[in-house]
């Protein structure tokens, strides 16, 4: 006879399951690059906040953490919510999306696949009820995590997630790719492409945003630097997450992306940084061209976003 095997039960957490949640969490970030271990008091924060810490600004009108028991033990969570996302704030009328921010599921099949069909019905459902027509997953625009430092950072290595989401009708959205620079004290030269430029910091030491203008007046390139605190090879390190890096079309091929970089480079060398990390999406191909000639390597995984039409 074959052993009794508990029922899988989905409801929403609450301030009594954080220290389950924590456990989890902090299980997960084990196995992901660039993820930390949090407090009981951070979990609360980052998954019971109605306003949570976010990579990029997110306007929310509803968010539930639902958690997928068995036999007393949390043993996955879904992080969603229903809102408009950094790519649609400006846009008033437009319907709001669904955002799946975190899906964590069990180590063992078929347990993990149990688990995510429970947690995936219940998602949907929300979403539903939130009169939710598009849904976007593991996407910056989003709010993606914040105890993460990815871009939707769905690790290449875990494909339960990407079988479960596509077996659901959940199509690739966009495919990361993530690079990495050690910092090794080493300055770069900054030669300035033009005597016309001025480059403007603003934020703070910990989110540096920088900004170039042309005589002052017209803004021609940005960047965003945001210190990030990781676990890595069984310590904790400082990493400078490149998070918006981009110059305006017309000001192109003119050596000001590289003038630019290399002064990133040279904050975050001074400021004591371990690493640079940047996620690139795969059109990018003159950005990794540029980031390999200053010693940016690629990690051996990709991130992935995915997105889904929900159906009446």
């Amino acid at each position: 006879m074959l052993p009794f095997a508990p029922a899988i039960a989905v409801r929403a957490l609450g301030p009594d399951d954080m220290d389950a949640a924590c456990a989890l969490l902090n299980h997960s970030a084990t196995n992901t690059p660039y993820s930390r271990s949090m407090a009981p008091e951070e979990v609360i924060r980052q998954l019971l906040d109605d306003s949570p810490p976010t990579l990029l600004p997110v306007r929310w009108q509803r968010r539930s953490c639902l958690g997928a028991w068995r036999a007393g033990e949390l043993i996955g969570l879904a992080d969603v919510a229903v809102g408009l996302d950094s790519d649609s704030l400006a846009l008033p009328d437009y319907q709001a999306l669904g955002l799946l921010r975190a899906l964590l599921l069990p180590d063992a099949q078929p347990l993990a696949d149990e688990a995510a069909a429970g947690l995936l019905d219940a998602v949907e459902r929300f979403w539903r009820t939130g009169r939710v027509g598009h849904v976007k997953a593991f996407h910056s625009s989003t709010g993606y995590p914040a105890w993460q430092a990815g871009l939707g950072m769905l690790p290449g290595d875990r494909s339960d997630h990407v079988r479960l989401l596509t077996g659901r009708n959940y199509r690739f959205l966009d495919r990361y790719y993530c690079l990495y620079r050690v910092v090794n004290g080493t300055l770069f030269e900054e030669s300035q492409p033009q005597t016309a430029l001025t480059l403007v910091f603003r934020g703070s030491q910990a989110d540096r945003h920088y900004q170039v203008f042309f005589r002052r007046t017209e803004l021609i390139a940005e960047a965003r630097l945001v210190h990030h605190v990781a676990e890595s090879g069984g310590g904790m390190q400082a990493i400078a997450h490149l998070v918006a890096w981009e110059v305006e079309p017309r000001w192109r091929n003119q050596d000001i992306g590289r003038w630019l970089l290399r002064r990133i480079l040279n904050d975050a060398t001074q400021r004591g940084m371990d690493q640079v990390v940047v996620f690139l999406q795969m059109q990018q191909a003159a950005a990794m061209n540029l980031l390999n000639q200053h010693g940016f390597v690629e990690h051996a995984y990709r991130g992935y976003t995915l997105e889904k039409a929900l159906q009446e």
